[in-house]
């Protein structure tokens, strides 16, 4: 028997173990028998508080691990962070990448930003700009003027059907210059309520057309909030504890 805790932010919901375990054992974890389902399963393999290190793996509900996920990672500053002092700086490393967070009244998950590619694709005898973005995983992002428009799943299958299923896939519309209204289209999942790495891709985007600081993000699962400091990008915004329990 062990302990686990869920949490969550901008409807994305995860639960947290704090064990190395196998695939095999993650099954038994995920079914109906326990009740317990989640977004992404968070495994939390080495903490080390004297050096404010954690070491980390991320896996999506079906089991394929992920190469990052921005909101998993906020959630779990939040849960190391928050009873801190001020200004401490927590660093995860997930894989062969270091990802860093800190508190300074609020709790702030920080990124390198990231180099950005301009393409084009055809769909449809439709040429569309796009913006290629490397984010540790890998993104498309759109900007478009309405992110209610029917043809945005179609777009993302055939995407998918063209280049296969290894993009996270971004919708953008700009309310104003510097609030955002996002839909995201995730690797192996599907639309979904939100994506930390995502939106951190996709205000990128946004940041290099207009350079500006401070942008709020609206998607289907809730508002987080994203600045711009020097070489940095930085996301936060509310994280909400649900419980936790013993399997």
């Amino acid at each position: 028997m062990f302990k686990f805790i869920k949490i969550h932010a901008c409807g994305n919901d995860f639960v947290v173990i704090f064990e190395n375990k196998k695939k095999i054992f993650l099954k038994k974890i995920l079914n109906k028998k326990t009740n317990l389902s989640c977004d992404q399963l968070l495994i939390v393999n080495h903490i080390n508080l004297k050096y404010n290190y954690v070491k980390i793996k991320i896996f999506n509900n079906n089991l394929l691990e992920a190469q990052n996920c921005g909101n998993g990672i906020r959630c779990l500053s939040w849960y190391f962070l928050l009873n801190k002092k001020k200004k401490e700086i927590l660093s995860f490393k997930l894989n062969k990448n270091f990802i860093y967070s800190f508190k300074n009244k609020k709790i702030f998950t920080i990124y390198k930003i990231p180099k950005i590619k301009k393409i084009y694709i055809k769909i449809k005898k439709i040429f569309f700009k796009i913006f290629f973005v490397d984010l540790i995983n890998l993104h498309l992002v759109f900007i478009i003027k309405s992110i209610n428009s029917n043809l945005l799943k179609n777009i993302s299958k055939t995407i998918i059907f063209y280049f296969g299923d290894i993009y996270n896939i971004e919708f953008l519309q700009i309310i104003s210059i510097n609030n955002i209204y996002i839909r995201i289209f995730e690797r192996n999942v599907g639309e979904t309520y939100s994506c930390g790495s995502g939106i951190i891709s996709s205000i990128s985007c946004i940041y290099k057309l207009f350079y500006l600081k401070d942008f709020k993000i609206n998607s289907i699962g809730g508002d987080c909030f994203i600045k711009f400091i020097k070489k940095f990008v930085i996301i936060y915004g509310k994280v909400n504890f649900c419980f936790f329990g013993y399997i």
